[in-house]
């Protein structure tokens, strides 16, 4: 809430915003929460707001706007000299106790936004099969958090995990048709809330909003995302993401390779080529906010299957 014109800017009020800072930037809850240590602090109930006080909050502003935008806030500091105000002597001062609050509420409606300069694309794991298949392929995984709060804090800082996957040097109509289907289908990105993909066709299922995302995975298994074949012909086959919440710091994926075409007209023919599942995460890797990443573990190789 705004402070009024001319009005004495309290530890209360201070502590107020200090706290909505606090629950973008550190540990948070549920939904909010990036796990990082504050520069600023709240300050005694009967305490006097010092300078000092408005510009470590002002770094920790700063920090959450670089991580969201690339650059900081436009806010400027509180000299040692000014009184701590509702509002700027003048506009160009932006350094107002009402200014300040402003900045937050656009931080928070940003929620788990995030710069591209502030996350890097890296390789948790690939999985292959090079010997030629039909039938079914599982490519099943974990990732593993500290614990519930890192969980949290990964999805809340804007860190996906990507599934991809690609049919190298295949030969033969069928092949030929899931390296198009793999190709065209792009990468599938799971968030915080949702799920997307980058390429075209497949279906993303919906949990009644929209896709699912980590906060509304559960111990049941759901279909993140669905993709048929490319061809009339080959219609029967499917790709298949799963999910399920293993527990509060681990999430299980299950990536199934179903070829199901029995033969056009009489020979099921086998998938040739080799194949390739990649899973991959952006993580916030960011100067002022860096997430730790999960760890992988594998439940099941392509190369066990069919």
């Amino acid at each position: 809430m705004a402070v009024n014109q001319y009005t004495l800017v309290t530890a209360a009020n201070y502590n107020t915003l200090q706290n909505r800072v606090s629950r973008i930037l550190g540990a948070g809850n549920g939904q909010e929460g990036f796990g990082q240590t504050l520069n600023s602090a709240p300050v005694g109930a009967e305490s006097i707001v010092y300078a000092s006080d408005m510009n470590l909050l002002l770094e920790d502003i700063n920090r959450i706007s670089i991580h969201q935008t690339g650059s900081p806030s436009d806010l400027n500091p509180v000299t040692s000299s000014s009184k701590i105000r509702a509002n700027e002597d003048t506009p160009a001062d932006n350094n107002g106790f009402n200014q300040y609050i402003s900045a937050v509420d656009i931080l928070e409606a940003n929620g788990n936004v995030v710069d591209g300069t502030q996350v890097t694309l890296e390789t948790l794991a690939s999985d292959s099969r090079f010997a030629p298949w039909n039938g079914q392929l599982s490519h099943s995984f974990t990732l593993t958090f500290d614990d519930a709060d890192h969980r949290r804090n990964f999805f809340n800082a804007g860190g996906q995990i990507y599934i991809s996957a690609q049919l190298e040097t295949a030969s033969g109509s069928k092949a030929l048709d899931w390296k198009q289907m793999l190709t065209n289908m792009g990468v599938i990105q799971f968030k915080a809330n949702t799920t997307s993909k980058t390429g075209i066709g497949g279906t993303l299922f919906p949990n009644g909003d929209g896709p699912f995302g980590n906060f509304s995975l559960t111990a049941s298994s759901v279909t993140l995302f669905e993709r048929t074949g490319q061809q009339a012909s080959y219609s029967e086959n499917r790709y298949y993401i799963f999910a399920k919440e293993v527990s509060t710091r681990a999430i299980q994926f299950t990536i199934q390779f179903q070829d199901q075409d029995l033969g056009d007209p009489n020979l099921d023919e086998q998938v040739t080529g080799t194949l390739v599942s990649k899973i991959q995460q952006i993580r916030p890797t960011g100067t002022f906010v860096s997430v730790d990443s999960p760890s992988y573990s594998a439940q099941s190789s392509l190369e066990l299957g069919a």
